[in-house]
């Protein structure tokens, strides 16, 4: 769905579905929700009849089934109303779209912020980093991805741009690539931690370890440590096979750890293995093997189908690579950054991963 579409149904009060028509699990979601017809009727006799929607999105699928969130005019207005504090001191006076409108985080820092700010929009079909760099000028917010953040630090020139923003989500940004950005280009760049789900739940700059939660947001542990989520932007009503009500309270899988009214996030709590008794997550491991010269990509899962087993879990690992590696290579390769550990690895090794149209890694399982 493009700009003037979305645009279109949010003055005419229309509603609208934004999802990506290559995944099939989404295809097959709305095939059976018959969403050709799809004006809210077929809930109209259930406990969500006097609820409504502007924008129904659907999270990629990457950690899962894909999840509608029903979004209202509430939702956006509120988070855009925060957003727009947080960046006030920037004199945004355009903004640069460099990821698709058809998930929640694109068409809120990419179409509804600078609308509701009377900013002008930048957008092309295809952004290459080299193209990205030369039409950036002063007070620019650079709406993009950890995929084009490393693009650019790859690329041979460089250029200041310490009176622009950029703002990166949809996946983590390693530490040391958010660093080298900011050494090269002397600009910073906002991570924005949230999902489709919950919006935006919390931010921080550049090379920091602690997530800031955004005003309004509400944050706190179960007692496995886990993060749960309340706050306005919270869709009140998501669809999981059937419509459920949330309340605008989320109770995420993503493992953290405070620091007084900060957070770190560990990784998502089917992510995290335990090793001699100290936690990993699987991103931190994904990440590891990213930096060796012939993997591309990475995708691990712990494996605990096996319930008998009595040692260490297995990992399940995915890699990306034209190279040849045996599993004791890659064992060699984590335990000289993670310490003399031990674990099994059942080790795969494909041309291709697939990713979602903003670079997010799709399950493979």
């Amino acid at each position: 769905m493009n700009a003037l579409k979305i645009f279109k149904s949010y003055y005419s009060n229309a509603k609208s579905i934004l999802f990506d028509n290559t995944n099939k699990g989404i295809n097959k979601q709305l095939e059976e929700l018959n969403i050709s017809d799809f004006d809210m009727p077929s809930i109209q006799d259930n406990i969500f009849s006097d609820k409504d929607f502007s924008y129904l999105y659907f999270t990629s699928g990457s950690t899962g089934f894909p999840i509608g969130a029903l979004k209202t005019k509430e939702n956006i207005f509120s988070e855009i109303e925060v957003l727009s504090r947080l960046l006030k001191e920037y004199k945004i006076k355009r903004v640069i779209v460099t990821v698709p409108f058809i998930h929640l985080y694109g068409s809120l820092f990419g179409l509804f912020f600078p609308l509701m700010n009377d900013i002008d929009i930048i957008l092309k079909e295809h952004f290459l980093p080299h193209d990205l760099l030369n039409i950036i000028d002063d007070n620019s917010l650079v709406v993009t991805t950890p995929l084009y953040i490393k693009s650019l630090n790859r690329l041979n020139e460089s250029k200041n741009l310490s009176k622009s923003l950029f703002v990166s989500s949809t996946a983590p940004l390693l530490l040391d690539d958010a660093k080298e950005f900011n050494n090269k280009y002397s600009s910073n760049i906002l991570q924005i931690f949230g999902s489709t789900e919950t919006g935006g739940i919390a931010y921080k700059f550049n090379d920091e370890s602690l997530w800031t939660p955004l005003e309004k947001v509400t944050v706190a542990t179960n007692d496995d440590n886990e993060l749960n989520v309340k706050s306005p932007f919270i869709s009140n009503i998501v669809y999981e096979n059937e419509f459920k009500q949330t309340n605008n309270q989320v109770q995420t899988f993503d493992y953290v750890e405070f620091e007084e009214n900060k957070f770190k996030v560990i990784g998502r709590s089917s992510q995290i293995l335990k090793i001699a008794g100290k936690r990993y997550s699987t991103i931190q491991i994904e990440n590891i093997l990213e930096n060796v010269d012939g993997i591309e990509k990475a995708v691990v899962f712990v494996n605990s189908n096996d319930k008998n087993r009595l040692k260490d879990e297995i990992l399940d690992i995915t890699i990306e690579s034209k190279k040849e590696f045996l599993v004791k290579d890659i064992k060699k390769i984590l335990k000289n950054e993670l310490s003399n550990i031990k674990f099994s690895i059942n080790l795969k090794i494909v041309d291709k991963i697939k990713t979602s149209v903003v670079g997010k890694k799709l399950a493979i399982q």
